[in-house]
């Protein structure tokens, strides 16, 4: 191990990274990416998993909870946050998981030594390298790619995210700046102090109109509101080296690996963007999607990438187009909310607008609204929608739908089903080891998660009552245990600006809570559907 490796090891172990769960890098989601461009990969209830730069192992714990038989392997630098994933994983009764501390470039050695590979796995179906790529020097790059080659499975699918230029070309001189008044401090904080007092006066000083002025303005917001674990080690860390994603590719292709696809593959549609745009742009790449990204980077200015790579062999399998076959063979989710002022308009989860305007299109939304944080097939949205009209017709009405949905990013899709409860069960309950995390004592550089792989952040309520929603509880006792909580001072309750003392006061706000704080864990796909007979 090389001293800068060391070094960059040892600022991770100052100032550990918050370590949570990545959606887009849930293997069922690269499997469901590889299906619709026309690639098969392992499912995922016995599929191998490497995390290269796992953290604490927050991205890869909840994929061994929802797969007790699946292998599970994280490696990191940091020993202080290995050491905190190892805990977790040893409080939470994980026996599939294995974290070990360590640099990319010693993975074969750490594959070889069976006290550290306990179940002896040196081929991978899935290869996770987040946030690591760009941020450490040219031969752990090299490195990373080595393994992605060497240690991916016939069918296995490797996801690497990196920052790249152009956008990080503006994003640059932010760094420059902060390091130039921050990178020698002694401390993390102390730099991030001084790096945020430098983007200040920049900001301040600079000329209304001016180049240097607009990057300002475009960066002031995170460099004075992010998480300093964030700040420090993207502006702040020894090493950041963007790319192009052309120069990406072409490292990649000299390790023997082609380009699948991005993992937000909305990205991917040319007609996502500027409709004056679709149309050249389609023309210059003359087919070829790795033209095409480029060149999306250009006109997006685009920052950062998560690109998933596959053996050589498999691209000439690769179709971009999206089969109707092959959306008729997933389970999709979304939650829309109908706009009162537009009729077949809706809004999604996350801000964007979608227009159903036909019946079909319409029971679709209403299907999945209803259903929603679970999926649904899509060939039973076909069987409800066909009704007494011509089947063929109507299954390429919601087929078309659905592909307007997941080309605008306006729903989930998986080719296995998520299953959580979508409405009050009598006595609720979330996963065993999910409640065992909640527990653990100190601060914890783990985040809670989901079914959907997506991070979490409870409040209060909901952090209180979650080791008893065990599935023996029902609302009226939950509700007793937050009012405790309250009256034990352990929990405030708010009433405008005044602390709730009166016990009636309590009592009522602790039922209003509880019951918001099932809802909460309900939306979020945490309540499990409970056994059958119980519900």
């Amino acid at each position: 191990m090389t001293a800068l490796i060391e070094r960059i090891g040892k600022a991770y172990d100052e100032l550990p990274y918050i370590s949570a769960a990545f959606a887009q890098t849930a293997a069922e989601h690269l499997r469901t990416v590889a299906h619709l461009f026309g690639l098969s990969a392992a499912a995922p209830q016995r599929a191998r998993i490497l995390e290269l730069g796992c953290a604490a192992g927050g991205n890869i714990i909840p994929y061994a909870v929802r797969y007790p038989e699946a292998v599970v392997l994280g490696v990191d630098l940091s020993g202080v946050q290995v050491g905190a994933g190892q805990r977790a994983i040893r409080a939470m009764g994980l026996r599939n998981i294995h974290l070990q501390q360590g640099s990319i470039a010693d993975l074969d050695a750490l594959l070889g030594d069976p006290s550290q590979n306990p179940a002896g796995t040196d081929q991978f179906d899935y290869i996770i390298c987040h946030g690591v790529y760009s941020w450490v020097p040219q031969d752990i790059r090299e490195a990373i790619l080595r393994v992605s080659r060497e240690r991916l499975a016939p069918d296995g699918i490797a996801y690497i995210s990196y920052n790249v230029y152009p956008g990080w070309k503006a994003k640059e001189i932010v760094r420059d700046a902060m390091l130039l008044r921050g990178g020698n401090r002694p401390t993390s904080a102390e730099q991030l102090a001084y790096a945020r007092g430098m983007i200040n006066f920049l900001h301040d000083m600079a000329q209304p109109g001016s180049v240097l002025k607009k990057i300002m303005d475009e960066n002031i917001h995170l460099i004075r509101h992010g998480e300093a674990h964030y700040l420090n080690h993207e502006f702040l860390e020894l090493c950041n080296s963007p790319c192009y994603f052309k120069d990406f590719m072409a490292a990649a292709k000299q390790q023997g690996l082609s380009y699948l696809a991005e993992s937000g593959i909305a990205t991917m549609f040319a007609s996502n963007y500027d409709a004056r745009a679709a149309e050249p742009l389609l023309r210059e790449c003359q087919g070829s999607q790795e033209v095409l990204e480029q060149l999306l980077d250009f006109l997006t200015n685009r920052t950062f990438r998560q690109t998933l790579l596959v053996h050589a062999q498999r691209a000439e399998q690769i179709q971009y187009g999206l089969r109707h076959e092959r959306i008729a063979a997933l389970h999709i989710a979304g939650h829309y909310t109908a706009k009162p002022d537009a009729p077949g308009h809706w809004r999604t989860e996350q801000g964007s607008s979608i227009t159903a305007g036909t019946p079909v299109a319409h029971q679709v939304i209403e299907t999945l609204n209803a259903a929603w944080p679970s999926t649904v097939p899509v060939r039973d949205l076909i069987r409800q929608a066909s009704g007494g009209s011509a089947p063929e017709n109507t299954a390429g009405e919601v087929l078309a739908f659905v592909e307007i949905l997941i080309i605008g990013d306006a729903l989930q899709c998986r080719l296995e089903p998520v299953s959580a409860a979508h409405h009050a069960t009598a006595y609720p309950q979330v996963n065993a080891s999910l409640r065992q995390l909640a527990q653990l004592p100190g601060p914890v550089p783990l985040s809670l998660f989901n079914a959907w792989h997506q991070i979490v952040r409870p409040g209060a309520v909901v952090e209180w009552l979650l080791p008893y929603v065990d599935g023996k509880h029902d609302l009226a006792a939950l509700t007793e245990i937050v009012r405790a909580g309250a009256e034990r001072g352990a929990l405030t309750f708010l009433r405008g600006d005044r602390a709730l003392q009166d016990p009636a006061e309590i009592a009522t706000a602790a039922a209003e809570h509880t019951l918001g704080a099932l809802q909460w864990l309900t939306d979020n796909a945490m309540i499990e559907l409970p056994a059958e007979g119980n519900a």
